[in-house]
């Protein structure tokens, strides 16, 4: 039930995102669903998937190929739960591309929409491939993120400026530190390596471990792992320090 009421008001809320756009070019075609399946459980997967650049993915990680047939036209653009990308790449005449994040494919049908010139008719935008999220564990060490590159703290959405408090504790540490940011934390093992205090995961993790985990668990595809933390390695951690899937 929970799935489905919250399938229902991201379906809402894309609509509005795809109807309240103006539009850029004079002609439109509505996403219906091609290049997915029924996945049994009353809603829809991916007819193809393709995951990883060294297997022939577009990009790293989740993502939705959505591609636009429209004959002779010269531009187009997109609009879904994204917002509205301006352009969408030429891949050949009347032919575009665009590459999304992924979203749950079943809210998709009906809130996707692109605009294009050149002739009306027998437009298609399809969903072409993609790569679905996947949870595998991993473990980038305090040390990795005090000497990572902005690509890195990029890929995850944060920065050292971050504070503490409302990001690791009170989930990945049970004590607060008002004011401290994550830079601190990292770059004072000293101070911040002292007893576990597990917080509302469960994990008995020390504040400087605990913003490690936090960050891993922002990697996207991959969670913090506690097997793969005590088992260390050079494979534990799936990023370099410039952010690039390994």
């Amino acid at each position: 039930m929970k799935k489905i009421i919250s399938s229902l008001v991201l379906s809402i809320i894309f609509s509005l995102v795809a109807t309240s756009s103006a539009l850029a070019y004079a002609n439109s075609v509505t996403y219906r669903g091609q290049g997915l399946i029924a996945d049994g459980f009353s809603g829809y997967d991916l007819q193809k998937e393709l995951c990883g650049v060294e297997n022939g993915a577009d990009t790293d990680g989740p993502y939705l190929l959505w591609v636009l047939t429209a004959t002779k036209s010269k531009n187009a653009d997109i609009t879904g739960p994204w917002g509205t990308a301006t352009t969408m790449d030429k891949s050949g005449n009347g032919a575009f591309k665009y590459i999304s994040g992924w979203y749950d494919p079943s809210v998709l049908p009906g809130n996707v929409t692109a605009t294009y010139d050149g002739k009306s008719k027998n437009a298609q935008l399809v969903i072409s491939h993609g790569c679905r999220p996947f949870s595998e564990g991993a473990w980038c060490s305090p040390g990795f993120w005090k000497n990572a590159e902005a690509g890195a703290w990029a890929l995850v959405g944060k920065s050292s400026s971050v504070l503490f408090d409302g990001f690791v504790y009170d989930y990945w540490f049970g004590n607060s530190f008002p004011g401290i940011t994550l830079g601190t934390v990292l770059n004072n093992p000293q101070t911040y390596s002292g007893p576990p205090v597990a917080g509302a995961s469960g994990y008995a993790l020390n504040a400087f471990n605990a913003t490690g985990a936090a960050l891993t668990d922002l990697i996207p595809g991959y969670q913090f792992d506690w097997d793969v933390m005590v088992a260390g390695g050079s494979d534990a951690c799936p990023i370099d320090h410039f952010g690039n899937f390994k």
